[in-house]
């Protein structure tokens, strides 16, 4: 906090203390525990700052719940600036955008196999469209006059802004964020649609926000539809698609730099369903369902790999029949979410995320984790990893 705005720290308890009591409400019982709150009112403000500063980001949550004071330090330019020089952990979560509204995410950390929710009420309107990367939300906010704006936003700390207006009409949705951590900047890539003066139909267009000139530029369109999510690797971001012309999928790719459009020219996996496409320490990986034809019935899930050179995608493991019979239970269209996780690749059922199956890349393991949702969600869910970061810069 700015010096002069506080005069006198709240009484201090321990740390473990800080936790429990934010985390209960329970006081102290304790002498070995309690520390004198006489003698720690007066512990110098700046020390405060900086022990508090080194807290995880799920106990800087539950900080702010012990008094006004810690609130507004936390939310504060001087303590997000201090939360910047110091190591941040490494770890990620899975957020998971439940309702239609997306007004709150419940967030899994996966080191501490618990569950937060990160309320979203300090945005004005619904949004949607959201995409996630490098401690950044983007997504679409809708107005009460029935427009919209591509914002973007920070949730730890409450904070966002509107980005300038677009060129083009929006077209389906973000299509990602690329966040550069060493120069804190970011491009946000987007679908629209430019009408031609003679109005002989609409000319599909790439935009992209660049965050270092508060611009949009254009590039070249995709033609073909994207449809589950994106993966983004080594400079280049990979699209699953449903390509109209052949009735196949298909994996496209966007250079960020060169603002470029390709196709990836390499054979898919015969009868595929809800494929989607991951990144994994810098594997390109496919996730998806697989069976037989005529009848088209799913047997399983299976992850492949792009190798190079051959460019041929390559089985790495298919998923426990057991494990694939629970988690798609109940589910008439076999569908799923995927999300890539650092080393591990999470799923979950589209209707009702009850159970999220993990698998470790490292190890070719599979592992089951029990939810804390575990009603049925708007179909359309979408989720992704995440790694909370104060000092995000918007």
């Amino acid at each position: 906090m700015d010096a002069g705005h506080r005069k006198k720290a709240p009484k201090l308890t321990s740390a473990v203390e800080v936790e429990e009591e934010a985390a209960q409400g329970s006081t102290c019982g304790s002498q070995e525990i309690c520390m004198d709150p006489e003698l720690w009112s007066f512990f110098p403000e700046d020390l405060v700052d900086r022990v508090l500063a080194w807290l995880p980001l799920p106990s800087i949550f539950r900080l702010r719940a012990v008094c006004r004071a810690w609130n507004t330090m936390t939310h504060s330019s001087s303590f997000i600036d201090l939360c910047a020089r110091i190591p941040s952990s490494k770890d990620a979560w899975i957020l998971i955008f439940a309702n239609r509204g997306c007004r709150v995410v419940s967030a899994y950390i996966p080191t501490e196999n618990k569950w937060h929710n990160i309320p979203l009420s300090f945005l004005p309107f619904d949004i949607s469209d959201v995409t996630v990367s490098g401690g950044l939300l983007v997504f679409r906010l809708h107005e009460a006059n029935g427009g919209s704006s591509v914002c973007v936003c920070n949730p730890v700390t409450s904070s966002w802004r509107k980005l300038p207006p677009m060129l083009g009409g929006w077209r389906d949705g973000l299509l990602g964020l690329v966040v550069d951590k060493q120069s804190r900047s970011y491009k946000i890539i987007v679908r629209s649609n430019i009408t031609p003066v003679y109005n002989h139909g609409a000319v599909l267009r790439t935009e992209v926000y660049d965050s270092t000139t508060n611009l949009w530029i254009r590039t070249n369109g995709l033609e073909d539809g994207i449809t589950t999510g994106h993966a983004y690797c080594n400079g280049v971001l990979y699209f699953m698609t449903w390509e109209t012309r052949s009735g196949v999928y298909g994996v496209f790719a966007y250079n960020v730099e060169q603002g470029t459009w390709s196709k990836v020219h390499v054979p898919i996996p015969d009868f595929m369903t809800c494929p989607h496409v991951v990144e994994c320490q810098g594997r390109l990986l496919m996730v998806g369902g697989f069976g037989r034809r005529p009848h088209f019935v799913t047997e399983g899930i299976c992850v492949w790999e792009l190798r190079h050179p051959t460019r041929d995608w390559v089985v790495v493991q298919n998923m426990p029949e057991g494990l694939f019979k629970e988690l798609l239970k109940n589910s008439s269209l076999l569908s799923f979410n995927c999300v890539g996780h650092a080393d591990r690749i999470f799923l979950s059922n589209r209707k009702s995320p009850s159970l999220i199956v993990i698998f470790d890349c490292a190890h070719n393991t599979w592992q089951r984790v029990e939810s804390c949702i575990t009603h049925d969600l708007h179909p359309m869910y979408s989720w992704f990893s995440y790694y909370p970061r104060l000092a995000a810069v918007l």
